[in-house]
């Protein structure tokens, strides 16, 4: 049995520490760095796969968690009792959808309760080993995936106060099936995504000591097979310390994540980024984590300017399942509404007073909001709504509230009277595709048009090309081939800014350029209002035998975007 294991070990640690064991993890708190227990994750190990369930449409997994105690005293792991830790999973995937990144949760698992502390060193050396009823000063302590998966040692995660660590012993377990394991619809796994296991801690001593904001660290996971037989695994290494929402930042530029402090409760952390779509419109992408807030959040809204269209709008929300809820009962599943009263959007869904069983972000769970505007992002206040007693918070994001400067025009992706080059088509809204993009490159404005401030953004480009934003008086709108691309101004041409390309993307003007007009000006070419000018990015692409000869060359061009000043 485990625990006749665990005690012969603990044995041998309290009178000399385990040999040290080590990870490529780099922990962000120094051991005995917080006063009082602290426990995080140290490592997260497995993966355990198991069959899938309901006909091939459910897969499951459990995850391995090894926990370190980095705090100055032990940490309480009683059996039998109530002040033990609880050791819950997750699963999150990123993927890009119409060229614009979406952050997902996708599975979500019971409770593992802690029963008996190793006094291993993961974390530290000098582990000040325990009789196993406590996790001592600089230990650790391993449970396996195939562990945390057993269905004996699991109850409910709607017992657990995650702000106090308070909870309802002994639970209810569960049966059947993989009830109470890590379970993800087979719709929601695919190739080319990427995926990430998070792994908690939640102890009462841990968040008396006010040490429960750390508990928490992801893994990147690999996910392979087909529908119905899908085997998952480990990649890299744990990133001790950081909900897997920040895992969304090393997928794409650009995400910022905002920590929102719900006094004398816990901690949400709200995500976002704004992704421009080259086409007039940009993708607005938020995600509202609940790490350890008992008060939990049903709602998110966020100011739209008068006359701002909406369309793709989502809301993705977690299901629970196998009696996760108050009364043994499943957690609602209803989507929250969605609410354009046109200056603000909402969704919300039950308060507790109407349900205590309605769909909230509870701890450990999170919840994304999607839709595509026509108008740039600006800074703006994004607010959520509490669920029990209806506390509100706020924080600041991107919001739609720019204008679109202009309008693209000339795609490469086969509308136009003229093909690209070498039959390179992009994708709608943008420019023939070249060496490392297949959609193409594409050029857009944001701003206002009077005074001027706007500012144009060529994207898709190559990661570091020599561009070249050029303007000119007269149109090509049905395309002229230009190297590997469409050429879709003509008449007098202007060279307004050269720049390097930062990742693919150019933006002008920056960094103490002059506005448009200001530079238009300069070159001879003053622009009166009403007037109207067109622009496009030629860039370089030194791949001569991507469009193969006679065509072939080694340079492309952007979209083009006319703006009306």
């Amino acid at each position: 049995m485990r625990t006749n294991w665990k005690r012969a070990l603990a044995v041998v640690a309290a009178s000399a520490c385990a040999a040290v064991l080590t990870t490529n993890s780099n922990a962000q708190t120094p051991c005995q760095g917080s006063t009082g227990p602290d426990v995080i994750v140290g490592d997260i190990t497995g993966p355990w796969n198991y069959s899938a369930t309901g006909g091939g449409t459910v897969e499951a997994l459990s995850l391995g968690t090894y926990s370190c105690n980095m705090g100055t005293t032990n940490l309480g792991w009683h059996a039998n009792t109530n002040q033990h830790p609880v050791i819950g999973g997750e699963l999150y995937r990123f993927r890009v959808v119409n060229g614009a990144g979406q952050f997902d949760q996708v599975g979500i698992s019971w409770l593992k309760h802690g029963f008996f502390a190793l006094s291993n060193n993961l974390c530290c050396s000098g582990c000040q080993g325990t009789d196993g009823s406590e996790l001592g000063v600089r230990c650790s302590d391993p449970y396996t995936a195939e562990r945390n998966g057993s269905q004996g040692g699991l109850g409910p995660r709607y017992q657990v106060n995650a702000s106090t660590g308070f909870f309802t012993y002994p639970p209810p377990h569960p049966a059947g099936g993989n009830t109470g394991r890590l379970e993800v619809l087979d719709s929601d796994l695919q190739s080319g995504a990427r995926y990430f296991g998070n792994c908690q801690y939640i102890a009462p001593d841990d968040s008396a000591a006010g040490n429960d904001n750390n508990n928490c660290s992801y893994r990147e996971i690999s996910v392979s097979g087909s529908s119905g037989a899908w085997s998952f695994g480990m990649i890299g290494t744990t990133q001790r310390e950081k909900p897997a929402i920040l895992a969304w930042q090393t997928c794409e530029s650009g995400v910022t994540v905002n920590n929102v402090d719900i006094p004398s409760d816990g901690r949400i952390m709200v995500g976002f980024k704004a992704t421009d779509l080259q086409n007039g419109t940009f993708h607005y992408e938020y995600m509202v984590y609940n790490q350890n807030s008992h008060e939990s959040i049903r709602s998110f809204a966020l100011p739209i300017p008068s006359g701002t269209t909406l369309t793709n709008v989502e809301f993705h929300d977690i299901t629970y399942r196998g009696g996760d809820g108050v009364g043994g009962v499943n957690q609602s599943g209803t989507d929250w509404t969605f609410t354009n009263n046109g200056t603000s959007v909402n969704w919300a869904g039950q308060t507790f007073a109407q349900n205590n069983n309605g769909n909230a972000i509870r701890w450990g769970s999170a919840y994304s909001f999607r839709f595509d505007a026509n108008a740039s992002p600006v800074s703006g206040t994004l607010s959520l709504g509490g669920f029990r007693t209806g506390a509100s918070a706020q924080t600041t994001g991107d919001v739609p509230g720019g204008p679109i400067a202009g309008t693209p025009f000339c795609s490469g992706d086969g509308s136009l009277g003229t093909l690209c080059p070498c039959f390179n088509l992009g994708n709608s809204g943008l420019g023939c595709a070249n060496s490392v993009n297949p959609d193409g490159a594409g050029l857009t404005g944001a701003g206002s048009v009077s005074p001027d401030n706007v500012v144009l953004t060529a994207s898709g480009e190559l990661p570091t090309a020599l561009s070249i934003i050029l303007q000119s008086d007269t149109p090509n709108f049905s395309g002229q081939v230009f190297g590997d691309g469409l050429r879709c101004i003509a008449g007098h041409l202007y060279r307004m800014y050269t720049k390097n390309a930062v990742g693919g993307v150019v933006t002008a003007p920056s960094g103490g350029d002059p506005s448009i007009t200001a530079r238009s000006a300069a070159l001879g070419d003053p622009i009166a209002p009403g007037s109207t000018r067109y622009y496009q990015s030629w860039y370089r692409d030194p791949n001569a035998t991507f469009c193969p000869a006679p065509q072939g060359s080694t340079f492309n061009v952007t979209s083009g975007f006319q703006i009306t000043w």
